[in-house]
């Protein structure tokens, strides 16, 4: 403070309060404004850039030479724990692999550190690690065709956020694989007993995916999370998980379902994700194929909440071998090519306030599937048992031939105050899947 802010009396020295009450005023003004500044930008990938490294721990990667390293394999090779990448193209010839736990790599910025596989079918950077943390760069494995661009496995507590990446035709972009298991019996044994890798995450990145099959596989997970991503063209696999959560994504134009939700898996949520133009069905729940379970098996508290799904070329939520604890609520379909939702051999399920319409739209733009049964609004078949649908409306464009079909008698299925517009209401039709 200044000389000038004090007078001097018999009393001794007094602050001038009017001057100190408007510097006070001042910050407390300038604070607001920053405040309003940060929650008013709207957020966008690309504007993530980090100009700086923290110089007190970070290494720094630089391909022109002005860091620590020139490339990313020197400084893991070197046991760099925390690396700052600088923007660049870093082409690699092997298969980046980082095995020290709490390694740290963060780019400078998304669009401006990209790391490419050259050496195709190589993976790009495999993850066996725990407390792995990886942010802010562009991984890309579509230049040269190569393999995955990431893998995660044997791994926990591995973060992975505010990036970007390029997936190759041959394979998954993305692939959490979970523990090393046996394919068959061993695998189903680690979803049982929930000996999985746990306290993974994928948030806030974008993943454009060129190979027909699943472009993010999430795999025997646990405490798993993946949120606020965006996806091209890529099936989002959420395979065999157990307290695992898939929440606020964005997935266009897959090249089959949008989200396939693979079982044995238990107490697994899907919700407020948005799932345009799949050329499967929007969201799927089913029995996985390649570890085959008992066709009467069923699996506990599913729920599917609050996600939006448009203009699907199947159907648009597609249930089997679901149980008790599973819920299917609040959900808003449309544009389906056959029935808004569809059930089957499952038991126990609260199908409450989803809101569908314009299903049977194969009738306006040509059929793409084999699907000979007729289609509506929400269709259980006859091995659906105590299932209750509540509070659901279903709207017909007029091509569709119920609103709601279920067996009352054979099932003990029960409905009460849905609302049905323009469609019907069919009951006790026994057809087999």
């Amino acid at each position: 403070m200044y000389y000038s802010d004090y007078t001097i009396s018999q009393g001794g020295i007094h602050l001038h309060t009017t001057f100190i009450h408007q510097r006070i005023k001042v910050f407390i003004l300038c604070l607001l404004t920053l405040f309003l500044l940060s929650i008013a930008a709207p957020h966008s990938y690309a504007d993530s850039s980090i100009p700086f490294a923290n110089e007190s721990y970070e290494s720094i990667v630089d391909a022109s030479g002005e860091g620590d390293y020139v490339s990313l394999q020197q400084a893991i090779d070197a046991q760099a724990l925390h690396i700052f990448v600088r923007n660049g193209v870093y082409n690699v010839a092997m298969t980046l692999q980082i095995d020290q736990d709490g390694t740290t790599i963060r780019g400078q910025s998304r669009e401006g550190v990209i790391i490419r596989q050259n050496q195709a079918p190589l993976d790009l950077l495999v993850i066996r690690a725990d407390h792995v943390h990886i942010s802010n760069l562009t991984l890309d494995t579509y230049t040269n065709n190569a393999g995955a661009a990431l893998v995660v496995a044997d791994a926990n507590e591995v973060m992975i956020q505010d990036s970007l990446f390029q997936g190759s035709k041959t394979i998954f972009a993305v692939y959490f694989a979970g523990p090393s298991v046996k394919a068959g019996e061993d695998t189903l044994a680690a979803v049982e007993s929930g000996t999985l890798d746990q306290g993974n995450q994928f948030l806030r990145n974008e993943v454009y995916s060129h190979y027909a099959g699943d472009g993010l596989s999430f795999s025997l997970q646990k405490n798993g999370l993946v949120q606020d991503n965006i996806l091209h063209h890529a099936v989002l696999a959420f395979y065999m998980c157990r307290n695992s959560e898939v929440s606020t994504n964005i997935i266009n134009d897959s090249p089959g379902v949008g989200i396939h939700y693979s079982m044995p898996a238990y107490d697994n949520i899907i919700r407020d994700n948005q799932i345009y133009r799949s050329l499967g069905s929007g969201i799927r729940a089913s029995a996985n194929l390649e570890h085959p379970v008992p066709t009467t098996t069923l699996y506990t508290g599913l729920l599917i909440d609050h996600n939006l799904i448009k203009d699907t070329r199947s159907f648009g939520i597609e249930l089997d071998q679901v149980g008790s604890g599973t819920r299917i609520q609040r959900n808003n379909i449309s544009q389906t090519d056959f029935s808004g939702m569809i059930v089957l051999r499952s038991s126990d399920l609260r199908i409450h306030n989803n809101q569908l319409s314009h299903n049977a739209y194969y009738r306006i733009r040509g059929r793409l599937h084999d699907w000979t049964g007729n289609s509506g609004g929400i269709d259980l078949e006859n091995t659906v048992t105590a299932t209750k649908m509540t509070y659901n409306t279903i709207t017909s464009n007029g091509k569709s031939d119920f609103g709601i079909r279920f067996s009352p008698t054979q099932g003990k299925n029960t409905m009460y105050k849905n609302k049905l517009v323009g469609t019907t209401l069919i009951t006790d039709i026994i057809r087999l899947p």
